[in-house]
C-alpha cells in the first residue's frame, strides 16, 4: 500500500486492482480499499480470480492447456460468477460470440 500511496503522490493516476481471495478478511480488505480511495487511488470492489490457461487454478481444474483452454476457461467464469467488477456495467460476452463479430 505505501508503494502505490508513494507513487500517488507524483502520478496522476495509479490503480490497485484487488483479486477476490479467501484468505483475507472481508473487513481489513474494506479498510486497505477505503484507504487507498481517500488517498486518491483508482481501487475496485475484489473481482474473482480468472483461471487463466497455465495458472494453478487451471491446471487443477483441467490439466495442461489445449487449443480451447481459453474458451473452456472464459466459459467456466462466466458461468461460476454472477458479477465481476464495480465499474463494469455489463456481463462479459462468451469468447465464440465475440469471435463471430466482424
Amino acid at each position: 500500500m505505501e508503494r502505490l500511496l508513494r507513487a500517488r503522490a507524483s502520478v496522476p493516476f495509479v490503480q490497485a486492482t484487488l483479486m477476490e481471495s479467501r484468505a483475507d478478511a472481508p473487513d481489513a480488505v474494506a479498510a486497505w480499499r477505503d484507504r487507498l480511495v481517500a488517498n486518491g487511488v483508482w481501487a475496485n470492489a475484489p473481482v474473482p480470480l480468472f483461471p487463466y490457461p497455465g495458472s494453478p487454478d487451471y491446471t487443477r481444474l483441467w490439466g495442461a492447456p489445449d487449443d480451447q483452454a481459453w474458451e473452456r476457461a472464459h466459459a467456466y467464469y462466466l458461468q461460476r460468477f454472477d458479477s465481476f467488477s464495480d465499474v463494469q456495467e455489463q456481463r462479459p460476452i462468451r469468447l465464440p460470440i465475440l469471435e463471430q463479430t466482424p
